[in-house]
């Protein structure tokens, strides 16, 4: 909504990325509540396993976009294919579709988090603006930061302990709050003025 509303006539392709993340979220929801209703356990599982792909592949595309150095965009574009190898052989030939791929997840996590922690310091030590907080680029780092740091831990224990009813009771709470959290400041980053490129990020 705040795309919509905000954003219908901004061009900028990182908020773009986002807006369809958070649309492909939303289908995948759907179509994991019905899933997981109807006791299809395998379909299920596979659905959990390719979001897991497709989310690592919008949060690359991106930092493609948001970054502007060169050599990183190659980085970012060989890791994305790397990942995308692994998960395949982790999902078909070494989980065989029997738990959730929590190894995947995890790898995702950490790549992801890594790429934050870069974009925040490239902002901060190359940027001549002090308020890098007013751009859009910087809620939604923010945002998948505080999101994947929250939940590391639990999906990391999500193939052993999913269906358990203790655990899944405390997975849905801490999984929805940061959800919760992690859209809160999406919507934010809607609202803040478009990104500049600074030239003087070059250098890192």
């Amino acid at each position: 909504m705040f795309f919509l509303l905000f954003k219908k006539n901004n061009k900028e392709k990182t908020v773009r990325v986002i807006f369809f993340y958070i649309l492909y979220c939303i289908l995948n929801e759907a179509l994991g509540y019905y899933l997981q209703g109807e006791h299809l356990k395998k379909p299920f599982i596979f659905f959990l396993a390719l979001f897991t792909v497709f989310e690592f592949s919008f949060f690359c595309l991106f930092f493609y976009y948001a970054i502007s150095i060169a050599v990183i965009k190659k980085v970012v574009l060989f890791t994305w294919l790397g990942f995308i190898i692994f998960s395949f052989i982790d999902f078909f030939y070494i989980n065989k579709m029997g738990a959730l791929d929590s190894v995947s997840i995890g790898i995702e996590s950490i790549l992801i988090i890594i790429m934050c922690i870069y974009f925040l310091f490239i902002q901060i030590r190359g940027s001549n603006n002090l308020f890098v907080y007013s751009t859009s680029n910087f809620w939604i780092v923010i945002s998948f930061l505080i999101y994947l740091s929250g939940t590391f831990f639990l999906y990391i224990m999500a193939d052993k302990m999913f269906y358990n009813e203790t655990y899944r009771v405390q997975y849905n709470i801490i999984n929805s709050a940061f959800n919760i959290i992690n859209h809160i400041l999406l919507s934010v980053a809607m609202l803040m003025k478009p990104a500049l490129v600074n030239n003087h990020n070059k250098r890192y």
